[in-house]
């Protein structure tokens, strides 16, 4: 964003100073030759007072004498190539050049001129000699018009380039003041998507930023106290139902018939898995951030650590095997850990003990991970992959909405026995 800013505002700031400087460029261009006519009919004026002396003093020296109208003029120093025009003689001094027509002949009527026809300049001025008059002709070329022009564009193009640089630091004070709200307030929302709602996005003197900071904490805030009730209504049921099956469980142990009682203590103990996953089930929302992530590897190796110390108790044979980590999956690892807890739990329970199983973990294609749980027992119940034996199948069934929240899925099969591969997706970037 301050990229973007700071070119939009310096792209602004360019197309206004190529608007003025070009403007200003021909008016200095144009300054500066009105200045070196300037000068030139100075210098004009300065010839013919020169020539006026001269003239006086001839004038005395030799009344009679008709010559005396070009005596030796000491010409000035100044602006342009200088041509004596006496009245009714040939000129001296440089050609004259036939654009030059209207500045004489407004000098031969007693006026100075001056005359600009693109790529020379003239400047006359009138000698008064007795009842006739002379004319100083002062012609200006291309190169003489431009003096001193390159000088004052580089000051204009110094300018510039100062205001340019000026801009630059401005926008990017500006975007920086611009973004920096922006960027807390999407680091606040980043901190929320990980799962804590605590957070809060500060205040900030822009408006639209402003109104957006209070919408973010109002959402929080809103979601916060939904999660809260959540809670409240998640350890409400589990007291609802396990109050009444701890007593439930009570009352079977009165009665009399082995069989009958063995029964009921299975049922009852069935009852008692089924809310424990229906609590979990509503709990996971509480865990899990939209930017969850996790190293499957380690919980994995972990799970599997945890579930191993009951597997030699019951002597089952466990093939591990873990590959080598980090691997990423889109799962905090409460979650994961749940995944695996769950179809570990699905062998212990409905295989008999001293049966085999195994557990892979390996990358996934292209990201993520696959993770297998495989047992060697009697398999899913009469090839319906949808549940075991003895189970409802809500487990698999929040094992698999598990997967699908990570971006992957879940399948079960038989094959020698019960087996459910689990692809887990890619954290978010």
């Amino acid at each position: 964003m301050y990229r973007r800013l700071v070119t939009f505002s310096l792209s602004v700031v360019f197309v206004a100073l190529v608007a003025l400087v070009i403007p200003l460029g021909l008016a200095v261009r144009d300054l500066v030759r009105a200045e070196e006519i300037s000068h030139a009919a100075d210098h004009a004026r300065a010839t013919a007072n020169s020539w006026e002396k001269a003239w006086q003093k001839a004038r005395a020296a030799s009344p009679n004498d008709d010559r005396v109208a070009t005596p030796d003029v000491r010409i000035p120093p100044g602006e342009g190539e200088v041509t004596l025009l006496p009245p009714g003689r040939q000129p001296i001094g440089a050609p004259v050049d036939p654009r030059s027509t209207r500045a004489v002949e407004a000098a031969k009527k007693g006026q100075s001129a001056n005359d600009d026809v693109g790529d020379m300049a003239f400047s006359t001025a009138p000698v008064i000699l007795d009842d006739k008059t002379g004319v100083v002709l002062v012609t200006l070329d291309a190169a003489e018009l431009r003096e001193g022009l390159a000088g004052r564009l580089l000051v204009l193009a110094a300018v510039s380039v100062a205001l340019l640089g000026f801009s630059a630091i401005a926008a990017w004070l500006l975007a920086r003041r611009t973004a920096r709200p922006i960027s807390e307030l999407a680091a606040t929302a980043d901190t929320m998507a990980d799962g804590d709602l605590s957070a809060r996005a500060e205040g900030s003197d822009i408006k639209e930023v402003q109104d957006v900071s209070t919408a973010l904490n109002r959402l929080a805030a809103r979601v916060e106290e939904l999660l809260d009730d959540e809670r409240a209504t998640a350890a409400e049921l589990a007291h609802q139902l396990r109050t009444p099956l701890t007593v439930l469980s009570v009352d079977i142990d009165g009665v009399a018939d082995p069989e009958v009682r063995g029964r009921l203590e299975e049922d009852v103990l069935a009852l008692q898995r089924q809310t424990d996953e229906i609590i979990t089930a509503a709990r996971r929302s509480q865990r899990e951030g939209l930017r969850a992530g996790c190293d499957a590897s380690k919980v994995v190796a972990e799970r599997t650590a945890f579930w191993g110390v009951l597997a030699e108790d019951q002597g089952r044979p466990a093939a591990i095997t873990v590959a080598p980590g980090p691997l990423w999956v889109r799962l905090t690892e409460d979650d994961l850990a749940t995944l695996l807890d769950i179809l570990l739990q699905n062998v212990f329970l409905h295989s008999p003990e001293g049966t085999a199983y195994e557990v892979s973990l390996g990358e996934g294609r292209p990201a993520g991970a696959v993770l297998m749980v495989r047992d060697y027992g009697d398999g899913f119940r009469d090839g319906n992959t949808e549940q075991r034996t003895g189970t409802t199948g809500l487990g698999l069934s929040i094992a698999e909405r598990l997967a699908v929240a990570s971006g992957g899925g879940l399948e079960r099969s038989n094959d020698h026995g019960a087996v459910v591969v689990v692809t887990l997706g890619p954290p978010r970037e």
